[in-house]
């Protein structure tokens, strides 16, 4: 399952106009010649006070153009690197879903590669987290938020990965880890 390239659709309902117009405002910030904070900085305040969560819709709108113009594949960051994110809904608190999810790691070792130190968690008013180092260069997390009544949204991700196959050799291992929930 290849990771999705970003919905261009969705971008022009939530900015409001055309891709064509968000292109042009793009191309006007420098186009393929400006970085990626280059053509955010540009754009994000052009819809400030207009666009509800600017902010988020201005980064998919710049990340979009960049896929765009071929300066990045789907699922790949501004750095080169790769993301891959699945989730699943399980029963339980989210304390509970994490608490669950950290004894499958007690091995010390999350998709085949050993956790570089300790793993950390963490929460907030609305989820709570499991993230670790892994000793090959990539983070990974673990994000439990509550869905409904007794239910929990699990979202695994994993970041920093190298290339397209790593993302998707991630993506089987982290489907696994969810199905052994």
């Amino acid at each position: 399952m290849a990771t999705k390239a970003m919905n261009v659709q969705a971008i022009e309902k939530a900015l409001g106009e055309p891709w064509a117009d968000t292109r042009a405002r793009l191309e006007a910030a420098g186009g393929a010649s400006a970085s990626h904070k280059e053509l955010a900085d540009a754009l994000y305040p052009q819809f400030d006070g207009v666009v509800e969560k600017h902010g988020w819709w201005v980064q998919g709108a710049v990340v979009a153009y960049e896929q765009e113009i071929g300066r990045r594949v789907p699922g790949q960051r501004a750095d080169g690197t790769f993301d891959v994110a699945v989730s699943r809904t399980l029963t339980g608190t989210r304390n509970d879903v994490i608490t669950r999810f950290a004894f499958l790691i007690d091995e010390g070792t999350l998709a085949g590669v050993a956790l570089d130190g300790e793993a950390r968690t963490s929460t907030t008013e609305k989820r709570s987290f499991w993230r670790a180092n892994l000793e090959d260069g990539t983070k990974f997390e673990a994000a439990a938020e509550p869905k409904d009544e007794g239910r929990t949204m699990l979202v695994l991700t994993a970041s920093k990965l190298p290339s397209t196959e790593a993302l998707e050799e991630r993506r089987a291992a982290l489907k696994e880890l969810l199905g052994q929930l």
